[in-house]
């Protein structure tokens, strides 16, 4: 059971790596990017915010394997840290929209 919540780090860390190298390309369908220059800080951010979920889906992958009547109970925090990261991100984004505006 331990290797869904592997797969799923692995797969939010290479998201994360991919929003990183994005540069000025609007990948997140949540946001309002508004111009070029701010689509590169916004996917940096937002990258940034996706280590959580990852590092969550890590540390229930280390739980499961060493206590495995743990596993179903932790399959309730993969979406709660999943959802965490997108307010997290929304809300940053919303922030960095009013600093760029000062």
């Amino acid at each position: 059971m331990s290797d869904v919540f592997l797969t799923i780090a692995l797969i939010l860390l290479a998201i994360a790596a991919l929003l990183h190298t994005a540069g000025h390309r609007q990948l997140l369908n949540f946001v309002d990017y508004g111009s070029a220059e701010s689509a590169t800080r916004i996917n940096r951010y937002a990258a940034g915010r996706l280590l959580l979920p990852a590092c969550v889906n890590a540390g229930c992958a280390w739980a499961a394997a060493m206590h495995p009547q743990l596993a179903v109970p932790l399959l309730f925090l993969m979406p709660v840290s999943i959802l965490g990261a997108v307010v997290w991100i929304a809300a940053g984004v919303h922030r960095l929209k009013v600093d760029a505006a000062n």
